[in-house]
């Protein structure tokens, strides 16, 4: 008897790219035994959607948005409660190859390898790095640069929620996400409790497994700071306008959560600093560009204390955060001809 597979899909209000994921889904050349959508509380029509033009799909609406960590922890539970060997994680705004699973389950059987992730394209094709190895010594991360004619996957220890298939075995060992850190490096501090409880390189990158985003990553303003030149040997960062801030105030707070879960103390005092150094550069560059500055520093400061005492929990609505920046905008400094 085959291993039964669980897709699991998080969305919120994203009617008009879920179709194409569930499309890509549906037309596996192995087909997932079932696929779930985890609605966070959408209100685009997405519920009506699925029950008219995706009846096959099961769907679990959650009453309130917990962001893709509670939305990927309730469906994992959901699966793995109705008997699913498999779950295969997935964002809604990406879309898999035809062989994508196949090969995942094919690599999954010859490596002996209980999480098996994806090759991730841009829009423009380019692969993204965001898988790693941990390196403990030197308190870092090595991403792994994929090369398909190199093999037929890398074993990695770090991956994101875009497409990992996850075995069951390691949901028993490990436990479901952690719900509470709402959204953003909730695949990593998942990834390193696999590292720690399974064991370092526990995971495999299949090279020949593909997903696609289908949106560009949000662009920033990117500038140069000596701190941080100075602290990691790369000046470069980047800020938001409002829209995309809460993200990044969120990211923020669950990087110290992330290290402090590594305990990599140095690492850990470092970004302390630097994080004040950014609420500091944001700061000006609220002002300049005319955002809401007061409503930006109360978050990133926010963020700061959780972060220094890694409390985790939903601390910041994404639409209320979204509604109070817009309804105080301020206009931006005129720079003089």
């Amino acid at each position: 008897m085959s291993e039964r597979v669980c897709a699991v899909v998080v969305t919120h209000n994203r009617r008009a790219l879920l179709p194409r994921c569930l499309d890509s889904l549906l037309d596996q050349a192995r087909p997932p035994d079932k696929v779930l959508v985890v609605d966070n509380a959408s209100t685009d029509g997405t519920s009506d959607l699925l029950s008219r033009e995706f009846p096959q799909v099961a769907a679990l609406r959650l009453p309130r948005n917990e962001g893709g960590a509670g939305g990927f922890a309730a469906g994992m539970t959901w699966a793995l409660a109705r008997g699913a060997d498999w779950t295969w994680l997935l964002d809604d705004d990406v879309t898999a190859d035809r062989d994508c699973l196949k090969e995942l389950l094919e690599v999954s059987m010859v490596e002996g390898k209980r999480v098996v992730v994806p090759r991730r394209l841009t829009t423009e094709g380019n692969d993204c790095a965001s898988e790693a190895i941990l390196v403990e010594g030197a308190q870092r991360f090595e991403v792994v640069r994929v090369d398909p004619s190199c093999g037929r996957y890398h074993p990695v220890d770090l991956f994101t929620f875009e497409g990992p298939l996850v075995h069951r075995s390691v949901a028993d060992e490990v436990g479901v996400p952690n719900r509470n850190l709402f959204i953003c490096g909730d695949d990593i501090l998942y990834a390193i409790r696999i590292n720690r409880r399974i064991g370092p390189l526990s995971c495999a990158l299949a090279t020949r497994a593909v997903v696609r985003k289908q949106l560009h990553r949000p662009q920033g303003i990117k500038a140069r700071s000596r701190l941080k030149a100075w602290m990691t040997g790369d000046p470069a960062y980047e800020v938001f306008e409002d829209e995309q801030h809460w993200k990044l105030v969120y990211e923020l707070r669950n990087r110290h959560i992330i290290w402090h879960e590594l305990g990599w103390r140095r690492r850990r005092l470092q970004l302390l600093v630097l994080h004040l150094g950014y609420i500091g550069a944001d700061l000006i560059h609220a002002v300049h560009h005319g955002w809401n500055w007061p409503l930006r520093l109360k978050w990133n400061v926010a963020a700061w204390l959780l972060g220094v005492f890694a409390r985790d929990g939903k601390f910041l609505d994404p639409e209320a955060y979204r509604a109070q920046a817009a309804a105080r905008r301020r206009p931006a400094r005129r720079r003089d001809p």
